[in-house]
């Protein structure tokens, strides 16, 4: 068995049982703007996690999942500063009440990247609510809700979170299909709430 997966429902329901994760459950649900950011791997599971929020709730979610868009605002700004510009992007023209409705979820395996937590900072600053899910304890902190996965393993971070994504969806009362009913002759309907 790969490494790091042995404990996977331990570490699932001690991650569950924390304080941090309790409030960002909390600003989930309390949120209509669900924005997620991460690197290389956890851009990829931030975008299918957006991709699945927007799909099966009734919250707008998404992730800077275009590399043209990432390249182009690293040419632009920095490394350490794209995550930050998307956000200011993706805030443009929103009043202060949607601004304080949306939360900004930033995924890192390392707990240094400069990138997410710079950004954080930025949504925080802004009114935004934040957290930060990452696998090992932060480098660089923040004031951000912080949701510590305490794995040493990155497909151990990305399968984890992703998995909590689900959890997300699951406790704000949405319902995440299963395969049987997905591939039923009846397509799905994403009207309902």
């Amino acid at each position: 068995m790969i490494n790091g997966f042995e404990n996977f429902s331990q570490q699932f329901s001690a991650v569950l049982g924390t304080r941090e994760w309790s409030q960002l459950q909390t600003d989930f649900n309390a949120s209509s703007r669900i924005l997620l950011v991460g690197n290389g791997g956890n851009l990829a599971v931030c975008d299918h996690g957006a991709i699945d929020i927007a799909r099966l709730t009734n919250k707008s979610a998404t992730a800077p999942g275009s590399g043209i868009l990432a390249s182009s605002l690293i040419n632009d700004a920095s490394h350490d500063l794209w995550v930050k510009r998307w956000l200011e992007i993706s805030l443009r023209g929103l009043d202060l009440p949607l601004i304080n409705k949306s939360l900004m979820i930033g995924v890192s395996s390392s707990g240094f990247s400069k990138n997410i937590c710079l950004a954080l900072d930025y949504a925080k600053h802004v009114g935004c609510k934040t957290a930060l899910i990452t696998a090992t304890t932060p480098k660089i902190s923040g004031t951000y809700n912080t949701v510590l996965l305490n794995v040493d393993e990155y497909h151990s971070s990305e399968v984890l979170t992703l998995a909590l994504v689900y959890e997300l969806i699951h406790s704000a009362g949405f319902v995440c299909p299963s395969i049987s009913k997905a591939t039923s002759d009846k397509p799905m309907d994403y009207s309902a709430s």
